[in-house]
């Protein structure tokens, strides 16, 4: 199980195994949740399943892919 120590002011690093899991980096966002007696991190990127609906499909949008195209004169 990975460790780490705060420092004085409070700090403490990831460590690269916790990085590796969760896939963040230098500028990510991490939230931190206390539990009881315990502390959950995750990430601030949303999960895969809360992005339904993000993204516009089927006849309806190249219907106005197809306008819009038209529109700018590229049909």
């Amino acid at each position: 199980m990975p460790t780490s120590t705060i420092t004085s002011k409070g700090q403490t690093t990831v460590p690269k195994e916790v990085r590796d899991a969760l896939n963040v980096g230098a500028g990510d966002k991490l939230t931190w949740e206390v539990r009881g007696g315990r502390v959950v991190i995750t990430t601030d990127r949303p999960a895969l399943y809360q992005l339904e609906g993000f993204i516009k499909h089927g006849p309806d949008a190249l219907m106005a892919v197809a306008r819009a195209r038209k529109a700018r004169g590229r049909i």
